[in-house]
């Protein structure tokens, strides 16, 4: 058996190929021994893959085209539709109420940071100038911290936002009404490891292709495996599927969305994390995926 290990950016849906492999002996048959991990943090993802501590990182394309040192690559989409709701502290009641407010992101270059300035921007606000942006952490962090009255919103993904809706706490709304297509996630890894691994990635992604497949055919079952794995209620769990299963976030066959890199690109472009003239297709290899 040969040991892989993943990192996580946290215990999310996204993730369900990943735990679906490993329930149904699929690593196993392709003769690998997987070890996935929660890490709580798109950086700290960025950061594992980085220095070796994970083979493979669930991470962010943000966080492979903004690499200043091009060591990463991405080899495979995970999320390409958005599941995250604008969640705000009790009292708030639109957007623009979050004028001169503090909106809790994961990562201050990377996703959420960049979609909550696409959503306020939609509304007149900028960041700096009408509110502030601050990196938290995961869901679950910033959940605390809007529970406890000390952030005003945050991009909020499953259980976190179906809790805070079910407990009266105002959503704002639904991201993928501003930004329908965005590679959301994605699966990277080192550029060298995959060059002295490229057997054992195809083996890894072939088995990730096959669980994702198996998601959207057996829907009991995978309600069943999630409620266990995200520690979730079965009806949560429920939610979440059918988002995901109507939306196809995930795809059986691991392929990035082009509209979703498009706008990748284009609000990283706005952001200033990448340059204009960034030859960034290079730092995408698909070449691993199954065929």
């Amino acid at each position: 058996m040969t040991q892989l290990a993943v990192g996580l950016v946290a215990p999310i849906f996204n993730n369900m190929p990943v735990w679906a492999a490993g329930q149904l002996g699929l690593f196993a048959d392709a003769g690998l021994a997987v070890t996935a991990t929660v890490l709580y943090g798109v950086q700290n993802v960025t950061s594992a893959t980085q220095d070796g501590s994970v083979e493979v990182g669930f991470g962010t394309p943000e966080g492979v085209l903004g690499n200043p040192e091009h060591t990463l690559t991405i080899v495979a989409g995970n999320a390409r539709k958005l599941a995250n709701g604008l969640i705000a502290r009790r009292g708030l009641t639109s957007v623009t109420d979050l004028r001169g407010g503090t909106v809790g992101v994961s990562h201050l270059s990377e996703g959420t940071a960049l979609l909550a300035t696409e959503m306020l921007g939609a509304h007149g606000l900028q960041p700096g100038e009408d509110y502030q942006l601050k990196a938290i952490g995961v869901a679950s962090a910033r959940w605390e911290l809007i529970q406890r009255g000390e952030l005003d919103a945050g991009l909020q993904t499953p259980p976190h936002k179906y809790i805070a809706e079910d407990e009266g706490y105002p959503n704002l709304g639904e991201i993928a009404d501003y930004v329908p297509d965005y590679q959301f996630t994605t699966l990277n890894v080192r550029k060298d490891w995959a060059h002295q691994h490229g057997d054992e990635l195809r083996a890894f992604l072939s088995a990730l292709a096959r669980a994702t497949q198996w998601l959207y055919d057996e829907p009991v079952a995978a309600t069943a495996l999630a409620t266990e794995v995200l520690g979730t209620t079965p009806e949560y769990a429920r939610r979440d599927y059918e988002h995901f299963a109507s939306s196809r976030s995930l795809t059986p066959d691991l392929a990035l969305s082009d509209a979703g890199m498009a706008k990748v690109i284009e609000v990283m472009h706005r952001a200033g994390t990448l340059a204009e003239d960034a030859d960034w297709q290079q730092q995408v290899d698909l070449s691993y995926l199954p065929c």
